[in-house]
Order: C-alpha cells, then structure tokens, then sequence
C-alpha cells in the first residue's frame, strides 16, 4: 500500500496535488487508484470524475493531481 496523506494536499486553486511514496513492486496505477479512492471518500463521487494528472521523480516519489 502506498504511503499517502489525503488531509496533506498542495493546492494552487485549480488543483489538487498529492505526494505519495510506492511500496516495493507496486505500480504506479495502483497508487493512482489508491490516491483517487481515499479522495472520493473525502470528497465525494463526484472528484472521479475530474480530470487526473500523474507524475514519477527521478526520486521514486509520485505526484498525483486532481484538476477542477
């Protein structure tokens, strides 16, 4: 499971960003899903249908955005 604080998100008014860190052999899917679930759970059905933007560091860490 992918480490991740859902109540710790950067924001800049028109996104959303979190950093969350893989476990070893996870994907980064898998962390994009686990990140878009917890946010569902915190605000609702409706952020699924938002538009969602991945990135990976060179450092392994992974940065997952939602747009509004």
């Amino acid at each position: 499971m992918a480490q991740f604080n859902i109540d710790s998100h950067l924001s800049n008014g028109k996104r959303l960003s979190w950093l969350a860190i893989a476990e070893d052999g996870e994907s980064l899917k898998a962390v994009t899903e686990q990140v878009k679930q917890s946010a569902k759970k915190k605000f609702g059905p409706a952020v699924l249908l938002k538009r969602w933007n991945v990135i990976r560091a060179s450092n392994g860490c992974i940065t997952v955005s939602m747009h509004g």
